[in-house]
């Protein structure tokens, strides 16, 4: 059997590195080698800095190879976060090359919208390739790098990080860390979020269109459900922005001896960051689906009156029902009628439940932090709860 060609799987699939990656020959079409690609990324961005902080405890004997390793925020960033943006991009930009087929085949495009769409996607195509807009991102990658280093002293870094105990200047580590180590996951994750723009701007063009919604769809929302598959596509964007939390978190409690308490505020604030995230997009077929909504409640429900009046008439006013009338079409299809209405007037005004958030945002995003959760509190603490929660 042959495979099926997604024509338009390629949509989004323009971030810089990956782009970059292409032309090194990590990626090639339909062999994304993801394994590959994750070594090339931690042997450009961790293996460096472990190796010059090696060099550093060789020739000035300082500390600098111990205060490497307990730096948790590194590791959690090129050995975790890393791997995990990587991953994906494997599982994600199919998923949403999907969604815009999707859009297509299920019919939800009228006729006479079908330029405007292609247009749409050939735009959203050319911007995620474009030149200018990389260019965009690995400057604002480095402006961040930069704004830290103004900002941020050495004295608040890692020993590895200081060429010598007054901390004036970066050691090689350092260096490696600013101008390669850094900057190549800022390049990565501003790729994302320039993806995140484009995504959001196809899904606007998309309101714009005549799309034709069925609003007794079983989906409950009008034909538009597979939309919040794209949150499942997100998963380990989410992971990845929690390990990097995660890391910094585990860099204070363990360094600093900050209490776990104090990142309350912290975890909050990147749940409600990812749910603004992820769901803003979707959000725009608010408009678009409560209009079909309105219209379904009207159409299904006259069209649901109108057979409920001839039913009343055939069955209920001509005199006794017996058991062969109970097995009349009548029944069954006045039965089918009326549970195709319900989904009408009880149709969803968003293309997403409570259940899509539970992967990408309740589960991913919180998975980094599990392991602070176990380290911060006693074993017999947690013991004692398990058996409160089963007794």
């Amino acid at each position: 059997m042959s495979k099926t060609v997604n024509v338009y799987d390629d949509v989004f699939d323009g971030e810089p590195i990956l782009r970059w990656e292409r032309s090194l020959g990590l990626v090639k079409p339909d062999r994304p080698q993801v394994v590959k690609r994750i070594l090339f990324a931690v042997l450009i961005g961790w293996v460096p800095l472990a190796v010059l902080a090696a060099m550093q405890l060789a020739f000035l004997s300082d500390d600098a190879l111990a205060s490497f390793f307990y730096d948790f925020g590194v590791h959690a960033r090129f050995l975790v976060a890393i791997p995990a943006l990587i991953l994906a991009d494997a599982e994600c930009i199919p998923v949403l090359g999907k969604i815009v087929n999707h859009f297509s085949e299920a019919g939800l495009i009228a006729e006479s919208d079908k330029t405007r769409f292609e247009a749409a996607v050939s735009s959203t195509r050319r911007l995620s390739s474009s030149t200018v807009g990389h260019v965009v991102i690995v400057v604002l990658a480095y402006a961040a790098v930069a704004a830290v280093s103004l900002y941020v002293s050495t004295d608040a870094m890692g020993a590895w990080h200081r060429s010598d105990s007054t901390g004036r200047w970066h050691s090689l580590a350092g260096w490696w860390h600013a101008l390669v180590s850094l900057p190549f996951l800022l390049t990565i994750v501003f790729g994302w979020f320039f993806r995140f723009a484009l995504w959001t701007r196809f899904l606007f063009l998309m309101t714009k269109l005549d799309l034709r919604l069925i609003p007794g769809h079983p989906d409950g929302t009008g034909g538009l459900k597979f939309v919040s598959m794209s949150l499942r596509g997100f998963r380990f964007f989410s992971f990845a922005l929690g390990a990097i939390v995660a890391g910094y978190l585990g860099k204070l409690l363990f360094l600093q001896g900050v209490e776990p308490v104090a990142f309350r505020d912290l975890v909050t604030g990147l749940m409600i960051f990812l749910l603004i995230l992820l769901l803003m997009p979707l959000t725009l077929f608010l408009r678009k689906l409560r209009q079909a909504k309105r219209r379904g409640i009207f159409e299904y429900g006259g069209l649901a009156r109108a057979v409920g009046m001839q039913f009343e008439e055939a069955w209920l006013r001509s005199g006794p029902v017996d058991e062969t009338a109970l097995r009349a079409p009548d029944f069954s299809a006045t039965a089918d009628l009326y549970s195709v209405a319900g989904n009408a007037y009880g149709m969803r005004e968003l293309p997403f439940g409570f259940k899509d958030l539970i992967g990408p945002i309740g589960v991913s995003a919180m998975l980094p932090f599990l392991p602070l959760a176990l380290l911060a509190m006693p074993l017999a603490d947690i013991f004692r709860r398990l058996v409160r929660l089963v007794l």
